[in-house]
């Protein structure tokens, strides 16, 4: 399809690494009459472009109505989705409609335009810290925190060293992400396993690898956007973010 032979196109140019960070480039569903330079002077304003590309039809050279930007940072993608998702641009009257694009290892076939957006983070801690106020107070910086997690052995009540921090706008985790003191280790976390999903995924609502523990997902900031995405292969449908608790003495 179009979207597999531009990426095809780039890569033979050898310019953009579109999952370089993950889930910083978008799927836009514009009009027709929109031009790039209404695209880049929209989007242009919440973050560095580094590609933006109209789909044209390849016999009339006319927009298709689609288009996908990306950004260097995953946080100026989501920043720009909160704020040009329903919203016109330009002279043109409809609506855009703001997506993120699937990896371009995806299994889907259409550049696929139903990644869901996270707000989640998942990040390491001292045991000692058993205060989730500390950490709501701390990442509120990043914007406004919805819940706190410090997740604790059932039977003793202990801290396992590791909390989710959840926030209002997925903005706002992926802010956090790049822009967190690195003791913290921080991850993206999976949007939630519904419960009647999680039979396939273990007791602890994990997709679990052949050893028995939660895979690690991703782990991309803007202290590490040099490094190649480390993606999962195609049909890992919901991993979360995690270690494996057993390996957290090291914070205690």
């Amino acid at each position: 399809n179009e979207y597999k032979s531009y990426l095809r196109m780039e890569e033979k140019r050898g310019k953009i690494d579109h999952d370089n960070p993950p889930f910083s480039r978008l799927f836009i569903v514009c009009s027709k009459g929109h031009t790039e330079e209404d695209l880049r002077d929209a989007f242009g304003a919440y973050g560095t472009l580094e590609d933006v590309w109209v789909v044209k039809d390849k016999n009339t050279d006319l927009n298709k109505g689609i288009c996908y930007i990306k950004f260097k940072r995953a946080s100026e993608a989501h920043i720009a989705m909160e704020k040009l998702h329903g919203q016109p641009i330009g002279v043109e009257s409809k609506p855009l409609k703001v997506l993120l694009s699937d990896s371009k290892g995806s299994s889907r076939s259409a550049g696929a335009q139903d990644t869901k957006p996270r707000s989640r983070i998942f990040i390491l801690i001292p045991k000692s810290l058993t205060d989730e106020s500390v950490l709501r107070d701390e990442f509120s910086e990043f914007g406004t925190v919805e819940s706190v997690q410090i997740l604790k052995d059932k039977d003793t009540g202990a801290s396992k060293g590791c909390a989710y921090v959840k926030f209002v706008k997925p903005s706002s985790a992926f802010l956090a992400l790049e822009e967190c003191n690195e003791k913290y280790r921080a991850v993206i976390a999976e949007p939630k396993v519904p419960r009647d999903q999680r039979e396939r995924y273990g007791s602890a609502g994990y997709e679990s690898d052949r050893r028995g523990g939660p895979l690690d997902y991703h782990h991309h900031s803007s202290r590490t956007s040099n490094q190649s995405s480390s993606l999962p292969p195609a049909g890992y449908e919901t991993i979360i973010c995690s270690i494996w608790f057993q390996d957290l003495s090291i914070l205690s």
